[in-house]
C-alpha cells in the first residue's frame, strides 16, 4: 500500500507540473495570438467595406441582411469575439462602428455566459437608432426578394441560445478566417465599399495583459 500511495504521490505531482506547464503555454501563445489580432484589425479597418462584404458573402450570413442592415454596416470598422473563462464561461461578441446616421453607439456588445447551473444567458448592448432608423420599423428583404427580420435584432434576441446559429456562425467561421469570405464574391458582391473615412494610425505598441 505504501507503495501504491507513493505512486499515486508521484502522480499528482506530475499533473500538477504539467497544469502549470500548459497554463504557461496558453499564456504565451494567448499574447502571441493576441498580436496578431491586432496586427489584422489594423489592416482591416483601413480597408473601406470589409466587414459588410465578408459578411454579405458568407452564404449563411446573407440572406439574413437586409438592403438596410448593409447600408449599416458599411459603417462597420471592426469585429472582434472574446473567449470569457474562469470564473465565467463564454463568448463576447463586439462590433465597432464609425460614427453613422443610424445609431449613436460605437460599438455594439452582445455577450453569452454559461452559469454554474449550466444555464445559458446573454446581455447585449441597447442599441440607441437615431429617430425614425429603428430597423424593425420597416418591412425588410433580402437580395433574393424575401421578407426577413433586421439582422440587428440579434442583438436583443435572447431566444434559444443554445442554439444560436449566429453566433456560431460568426465565432466559428467568420472571425476565424475573414478574408476568405471578403475575397469570396463576385461581380457586385465582390468589395462593396463603406463610407470614406481617415486612416487608422497604426498603434505604436503593443501591450497585452498576462492571463
Amino acid at each position: 500500500m505504501d507503495s501504491l500511495e507513493a505512486i499515486d504521490q508521484e502522480l499528482s505531482n506530475v499533473n500538477a507540473q504539467a497544469d502549470r506547464a500548459f497554463l504557461q503555454l496558453e499564456r504565451k501563445f494567448g499574447r502571441m495570438r493576441r498580436l496578431h489580432m491586432q496586427r489584422r484589425s489594423f489592416i482591416i479597418q483601413n480597408i473601406p467595406g470589409f466587414w459588410v462584404t465578408a459578411f454579405r458573402n458568407h452564404p449563411q450570413l446573407s440572406p439574413m441582411i437586409s438592403g438596410q442592415d448593409e447600408d449599416i454596416m458599411r459603417y462597420m470598422i471592426n469585429l472582434e469575439v472574446e473567449e470569457l473563462k474562469h470564473p465565467r464561461a463564454g463568448c463576447k461578441f463586439k462590433f465597432i462602428f464609425q460614427s453613422n446616421p443610424y445609431f449613436r453607439n460605437e460599438g455594439l456588445v452582445k455577450e453569452y455566459e454559461r452559469r454554474s447551473s449550466g444555464r445559458v444567458v446573454s446581455l447585449s448592448t441597447p442599441i440607441r437608432w437615431h429617430r425614425g432608423q429603428d430597423p424593425q420599423a420597416h418591412i425588410h428583404r433580402n437580395r433574393e426578394g424575401n421578407t426577413i427580420p433586421s439582422f440587428f435584432n440579434w442583438f436583443s434576441d435572447h431566444s434559444l441560445l443554445e442554439f444560436d446559429r449566429i453566433a456560431e456562425i460568426i465565432k466559428g467561421e467568420l472571425w476565424s478566417n475573414p478574408l476568405q469570405y471578403y475575397l469570396m464574391g463576385e461581380g457586385p458582391r465582390r468589395g462593396i465599399r463603406g463610407p470614406p473615412r481617415q486612416p487608422v494610425e497604426s498603434p505604436r505598441s503593443f501591450r497585452f495583459q498576462s492571463g
